[in-house]
């Protein structure tokens, strides 16, 4: 009888929840088990991606064996940090499954949790000796954002979130700039891996170069993203990039008070393909000069 009446019980919660929202009833399924993050993942986190980050400078400034993959082509360098980086977030966090960008998804868990990792974003600059490129890790939970590190080596920059807990630079909190208009804007942007479709950015970059204070492609998006929860670019937008481009990014920019989306407004997922992102303002002007593009 007991058993009879926890199985009704049970049943009962299922009706009513039925009632509640859609996305509210997923969220409730989909809740995150906190006390499976360990405590320490910010300091813990840190570490890992700062020693990534000297895997990667011990190969700067030599010449390097390109690998030419469908999307570009890769380096020892980004071989040697992703394969840092995945050793050691497994010892970190076992429970969680990975998606890099050199190998692919792996793991058995099954638990929503999965580590996402571009271990060199801007491996082109990195491997023509400019300054711009960065390693991006994100924590995900059902592909939801919730830890987030992006890591400068050159400048020794620890950009960092955790959803509820604001967005951090070197342990100083960061925000969003709050310029008003686009005539005062600094705006990055990014194209495509796929040669054919990059007019589909460079030609709103062209409008908004008629417009805007300035406007930059500098070929890291993570980095963008960093600098736009920072308050640097005061906001950026880039088309058909890849998940680990933009899920650290993306929680950096929602954690320092921003906006990010897809040109249609909707929430940034794994199989995004525009993505626009900014101080409010900045984000409303840009998502009304990109909003429904039919040529993306």
């Amino acid at each position: 009888m007991a058993s009879c009446e926890i199985a009704c019980a049970e049943w009962s919660k299922i009706v009513f929840l039925s009632h509640i929202h859609k996305e509210t009833l997923c969220l409730w399924l989909m809740r995150i088990d906190t006390d499976m993050i360990p405590n320490t993942i910010e300091d813990d986190l840190e570490r890992i991606i700062k020693q990534a980050g000297q895997v990667l400078l011990s190969f700067w400034g030599k010449k390097l064996h390109r690998q030419q993959k469908r999307d570009g082509f890769v380096t020892e360098a980004d071989l040697a940090s992703e394969k840092y980086l995945i050793e050691n977030l497994t010892e970190l966090f076992p429970e969680a499954d990975f998606w890099a960008e050199e190998s692919g998804q792996a793991g058995t868990n099954n638990n929503g949790y999965r580590w996402v990792i571009d271990p060199l974003d801007g491996t082109t600059n990195f491997a023509h000796d400019i300054p711009y490129f960065c390693i991006s890790v994100a924590l995900t939970h059902y592909d939801k954002p919730i830890c987030a590190a992006i890591y400068n080596p050159l400048q020794d920059e620890f950009f960092y979130a955790q959803e509820g807990q604001g967005a951090w630079l070197n342990g100083q909190k960061i925000a969003v700039s709050s310029v008003a208009s686009i005539s005062q804007a600094f705006i990055a942007f990014g194209t495509p891996y796929s040669q054919d479709k990059r007019l589909s950015v460079v030609v709103p970059a062209q409008k908004l170069a008629k417009t805007a204070r300035a406007v930059r492609y500098m070929g890291a998006i993570a980095l963008d993203l960093a600098f736009v929860a920072a308050g640097r670019f005061d906001g950026v937008f880039f088309v058909h990039l890849a998940w680990w481009d933009v899920a650290a990014g993306m929680l950096l920019v929602e954690q320092a008070g921003g906006k990010i989306t897809d040109f249609n407004g909707d929430v940034i997922s794994p199989s995004y393909q525009t993505c626009v992102s900014g101080g409010e303002l900045v984000y409303d002007n840009l998502y009304k000069l990109l909003a429904f593009r039919d040529e993306i």
